[in-house]
């Protein structure tokens, strides 16, 4: 897994939107502030770059071509359900048209998927016997998880861009 560092922040916020940029600037300025590993879940240190990563995603497919300007300006696009390898045969399935734009694609939707599931789904829902609760350290490694798939897609868009976009 991928560690927290300064060097993976700063090398993610160069691909990030203003908006998306604050955001994680806050983790930045919440994790300053944090004393001892005293708090019961750290789940809400990963929010913010999970809400980043889902504005970057958004115009990440839009940079693509994987969604219109609708959906991404819309309020009815779903990142997580266009992106489960278990929905890929489906017509609307981000992750099998990113499978299809470049050999490393499915590698990538992999990437971007555990992203999401590992750094949102898994810790902003309740789920009664199972309630994902994060030390500090794993909260680290989820905002990791997610700074690397800025990175790796950021990289992937301008490997892309001058033979396909």
């Amino acid at each position: 897994m991928t560690q927290f560092t300064q060097q993976l922040f700063n090398q993610a916020l160069k691909y990030l939107s203003p908006p998306q940029k604050n955001l994680l600037i806050d983790v930045q300025t919440i994790m300053s502030h944090l004393q001892k590993d005293s708090i019961n879940d750290y789940s809400f240190l990963v929010a913010p770059a999970a809400k980043a990563y889902e504005g970057y995603l958004k115009g990440f497919f839009l940079k693509v071509g994987l969604i219109n300007q609708q959906q991404h300006d819309g309020t009815r696009f779903r990142v997580g359900k266009t992106l489960n390898p278990s929905l890929r045969f489906k017509r609307f399935s981000v992750f099998q048209k990113l499978t299809d734009v470049d050999d490393s694609g499915e590698e990538l939707a992999e990437i971007l998927w555990d992203g999401w599931k590992f750094g949102r789904n898994e810790i902003l829902h309740y789920f009664p016997k199972n309630l994902k609760k994060l030390t500090l350290d794993q909260a680290k490694d989820r905002i990791a998880l997610i700074l690397n798939a800025i990175i790796q897609s950021s990289l992937f868009l301008k490997n892309n861009h001058q033979s396909k976009y």
